[in-house]
């Protein structure tokens, strides 16, 4: 068995996982139900709640979860001290637990974002140029979230319940008070892609360009990766 696969077994484990899976079709569902019964404005206010604020959050609570698991294995079973004595580089470790997550994430947060793809009718904008912007903030959200909680699950005993707080707190609740705590929240700067094709974003987004929210998401999702990599040998067996 490859460490990639040892991975993918360590981040599909457990009921948890199951539950979170569920979140992406309940939106779609929702997104669909809108769809076929909303009228016109409605539409658009639905895809600004949907793709602006839900979207994210599940994101981030589909992450937290798999980001978590990715270490989680090693720890139940004992065998990260096992696998942290072999000769194998530790960013090669926790890159290959990484991967595994953040692919997993994105994955199953796809029917999230289809459902999304399904009001942009509703709205002027030309499909494939929002479409596209929606994709590409679905997958640097989720390599951004999964790297953050990948990071926490080797720091903290607890990143499950920190995690959640960062979330429902910080996400959910100041973020969306001032524009201070909004720029320091990776699910603004992911909206801020999405919202990119929009001159007036029907959500609220960080204060700065879209390229700018990419490249600051790319550099953050490097930045807790390579500190996971440099935490593995100093994490809590």
């Amino acid at each position: 068995m490859t460490l990639l696969q040892m991975s993918l077994r360590s981040v599909l484990r457990g009921k948890r996982v199951v539950a979170v899976a569920v979140l992406p079709l309940v939106l779609a569902a929702f997104a669909l139900v809108l769809r076929l019964t909303a009228g016109g404005e409605d539409r658009t206010a639905g895809y600004g709640v949907i793709a602006g604020e839900l979207l994210v959050l599940v994101l981030g609570l589909v992450a937290l979860v798999l980001g978590v698991n990715a270490f989680g294995d090693d720890r139940d079973e004992r065998t990260l001290g096992l696998l942290l004595a072999t000769t194998l580089p530790r960013w090669r470790i926790a890159g290959a637990k990484y991967v595994a997550a953040a692919g997993v994430t994105w994955v199953a947060c796809l029917p999230a974002v289809l459902g999304c793809l399904v009001l942009l009718p509703a709205t002027d904008l030309p499909f494939g140029q929002a479409a596209g912007t929606l994709l590409l903030a679905s997958l640097l959200g989720a390599a951004a979230y999964t790297g953050l909680f990948v990071l926490l699950s080797l720091a903290l005993r607890r990143a499950v319940l920190v995690g959640l707080a960062y979330l429902v707190l910080w996400e959910g609740l100041l973020a969306g008070t001032t524009t201070l705590f909004r720029n320091l929240s990776v699910g603004a700067y992911a909206s801020r892609v999405a919202g990119s094709p929009f001159r007036d974003p029907p959500f609220e987004v960080a204060d700065v360009g879209a390229v700018v929210a990419a490249a600051l998401l790319l550099g953050f999702t490097a930045a807790v990766v390579g500190t996971a990599a440099w935490r593995l040998p100093r994490a809590h067996l």
